[in-house]
């Protein structure tokens, strides 16, 4: 098991974490070889995470270790091109010591020194002859990894993820929920980001005006029906879609990406690469600093006691169960969400809105036989949106929390975006 190696550190936040993110199914790589070093990296880091056993990793560790690998990527190819390019510089040896030197550590914190990037290290370097260029690439890229990695030196990860918190104890306060119990990375959004300028600057509105409002009664009558265990009322098109975006964020937008990315350049793709992973993290951090900073309760913990939101269009219903294992943090706004609208913002501003793009999940095929693990969309937003939507049908978040999530998401991207289209 992963969290059998993980520090002693990380023990508390492993038990939140296997209801937090758990892989439905087997994982499968899916990917092929990318067109260039840098699209083998990309497919190389999603293909590591992909063959991670249950639970996998948090989706905003995750994202973080992507962000900083991409944009340590894209700081080599710059400057290897800088220093005069393949007649003098090897660019693909100083991506692959840039990519393989971060990956090594960041995911090497989590499951030790047993990853595959030495060997994807060595295919990288053998193809590459021997000689100067080789050897000065592959200074450059260890000298951009030991700079993005001294840049985070002093954030404590562990902290973060393990941060006190204290329940509160009113009605629409975030409670503690089974089977975890527990709460996890309320000290995350302290960590800085990569694009934005800090993880308050999109915070979302207030979830609602109160809880009897007639928004908030509709939408917790709607996922008690939609989000339960065994629904009866949820079509199997609304089934498979909850199973179908189940995996984490950073791994499926880093596979659209691959999906959208043909014809670019080099350093076309290092510059998408780190837009789209410093977005997504930034994504995850603007969520959790707006659900800490609200507190609001989630749908198993509502519907259960409803008897004590002043609401009289809300019923209790104590033995209530979500479809899927309610994540340890608040519900409002929703994360994953967030990460696919900043993601689809990315892939918007820097390859173009309404491109059509087959994706195959690796948590669709639990959905049952009925269900396809691979579906086609016109655009990237409308990816985002049925991915935000399949929160609620899996009876984790309230349809407002999936909406302004998506929002909060696109904000962050388009942010992100404009600042690497013009550097």
């Amino acid at each position: 098991m992963i969290a059998d190696r993980r520090s002693n550190r990380m023990t508390g936040f492993v038990l939140a974490v296997l209801g937090f993110l758990m892989v439905l199914a087997p994982p499968r790589v899916l990917a092929a070889a990318g067109s260039d070093s840098v699209e083998r990296w990309n497919t190389a880091m999603t293909d590591f995470s992909a063959g991670l056993p249950a639970p996998g990793l948090p989706p905003f560790v995750e994202a973080r270790a992507y962000a900083m690998t991409q944009i340590a990527v894209l700081n080599a190819v710059k400057s290897a091109q800088r220093a005069g390019g393949s007649a003098s510089v090897s660019v693909d040896a100083a991506v692959a010591a840039a990519a393989h030197d971060v990956l090594v550590v960041e995911f090497g914190k989590f499951v030790g020194p047993n990853t595959p990037f030495e060997a994807q290290y060595a295919v990288e370097l053998n193809a590459i002859p021997n000689g100067v260029a080789e050897n000065r690439g592959i200074a450059i890229g260890q000298a951009a990894a030991a700079a993005m990695l001294a840049s985070r030196a002093g954030e404590d990860v562990f902290a973060a993820l393990n941060a006190p918190y204290t329940f509160g104890t009113k009605p629409g306060d975030f409670q503690a929920t089974p089977p975890t119990n527990v709460v996890a990375g309320a000290g995350w959004s302290q960590l800085r980001t990569f694009g934005v300028k800090n993880s308050a600057q999109f915070r979302a509105p207030r979830p609602y005006s109160s809880l009897q409002s007639l928004e908030y009664s509709m939408d917790v009558n709607e996922i008690k029906v939609l989000g339960a265990l065994g629904s009866t009322t949820r079509t199997s098109d609304q089934t498979a879609i909850a199973y179908y975006w189940y995996e984490n964020s950073s791994f499926a937008w880093n596979r659209i990406a691959n999906q959208l990315a043909g014809g670019m350049s080099l350093l076309e793709h290092a510059r998408l690469y780190a837009a789209l992973n410093a977005a997504l993290s930034d994504a995850y951090a603007t969520s959790v600093e707006s659900k800490f900073y609200y507190n609001f309760w989630r749908p198993l913990t509502a519907i259960r006691a409803a008897d004590t939101d002043g609401n009289t269009l809300t019923v209790q219903d104590p033995n209530w169960e979500p479809a899927f294992v309610t994540p340890p943090v608040p519900d409002y706004p929703s994360a994953h969400s967030a990460a696919g609208g900043a993601a689809s913002a990315v892939l918007d501003e820097m390859i173009g809105p309404n491109r059509s793009f087959q994706h195959t999940s690796i948590s669709a095929p639990i959905a049952g036989p009925d269900a396809t693990p691979t579906r086609t969309f016109n655009s990237a937003f409308e990816a985002a949106r049925e991915n935000a939507y399949s929160r609620m049908l899996v009876g984790i978040h309230f349809r407002r929390a999936c909406v302004v999530g998506l929002q909060q998401g696109r904000e962050v991207g388009h942010y992100v975006a404009a600042a690497y289209l013009h550097d």
